[in-house]
């Protein structure tokens, strides 16, 4: 999974804008698996992702009542001060 869609994900919640998948040129399947790993790898809280038909494909993704937690805040920390030393390598 590319980080840096997770990031700008974290990134706009911590803006309050609710990311869409469209802001990010990808579908809306792959962008609610994004939206359900941050969720259950515990960096957001009030993602809300609704699956519908047999093969259970994601019908919505709303980021509406989405919220940063700690471990998010971190995360968004950690791959800021990654990318700055990265830079400074150069």
């Amino acid at each position: 999974m590319d980080k840096k869609f997770i990031l700008n994900i974290l990134d706009g919640i911590f803006n309050a804008e609710e990311p869409k998948f469209y802001d990010f040129d990808i579908d809306k399947e792959t962008f609610g698996e994004i939206v359900e790993v941050i969720q259950n790898e515990g960096l957001i809280s009030g993602a809300k992702i609704s699956r519908v038909g047999l093969d259970n494909r994601v019908a919505v993704v709303s980021l509406h009542h989405a919220e940063l937690e700690l471990k998010g805040l971190n995360y968004i920390s950690n791959m800021q001060d990654t990318q700055i030393s990265e830079c400074l390598r150069f």
